[in-house]
């Protein structure tokens, strides 16, 4: 009879904690494998997948996907955690703006191009459900105001406008406005950038 074994007896607590953190790490790791999973889906377009898509998706039983989806916010928390990280060297070539006021236009409309293809679907997602799950609406509202800090950063000179053509610059240059572009009027990438850059050259160079 082992030492561990005999402490084991001599305690009951132990076991039960032992049990309780086995239960614990089976539940982070079906979170994780759900969040990929849901990630996954609505990359393809799925903008908010149903239990029985996400359990097929992962590979695991649909009781494992219901215990765990009763909590949609921690889950679009963890899903938050995960498209930022994937992020992280873009916003650090996002905190160094350089050039005349020409070449940052065109630098800024590049980077964020770069930002919302890459989350395209997640920003669909967002626009979609945000007035159905509280996470999703701080999500949209931190973002909304992370591009608009990201926008004078770059372009100072905003601020020398109009109030109507700050707002009106603003509004281009959010994440919705790239998806009107993008999806209702049928623009390329490069046809949306060259239309967001000569809205901002026409406000700013003339």
């Amino acid at each position: 009879m082992t030492l561990v074994y005999i402490c084991l007896m001599q305690n009951p607590q132990s076991k039960e904690r032992s049990k309780q953190d086995g239960r614990r790490l089976r539940s982070v790791t079906s979170q994780n494998i759900i969040v990929d999973a849901m990630m996954t889906l609505i990359q393809r377009g799925i903008l908010e997948p149903t239990a029985q898509q996400v359990a097929d998706e992962a590979g695991i039983g649909i009781r494992t996907v219901f215990r765990q989806v009763q909590d949609k916010e921690n889950l679009f928390l963890k899903m938050d955690e995960k498209v930022r990280a994937r992020l992280q060297e873009t916003l650090k070539r996002a905190a160094n703006p350089r050039g005349n006021l020409e070449e940052r236009i065109e630098g800024l409309i590049e980077l964020e191009a770069e930002l919302f293809e890459n989350n395209l679907q997640f920003l669909r997602a967002t626009l979609a459900n945000k007035w159905k799950y509280n996470t999703l609406q701080k999500n949209y509202e931190r973002n909304q105001r992370n591009i608009k800090s990201l926008l004078y950063a770059w372009i100072p000179e905003l601020k020398n406008l109009s109030e109507s053509k700050q707002i009106l610059l603003t509004s281009v240059n959010s994440a919705g406005y790239w998806i009107e572009l993008r999806e209702n009027l049928v623009l390329s990438v490069i046809g949306a950038k060259n239309l967001k850059i000569s809205i901002f050259q026409d406000a700013l160079l003339t």
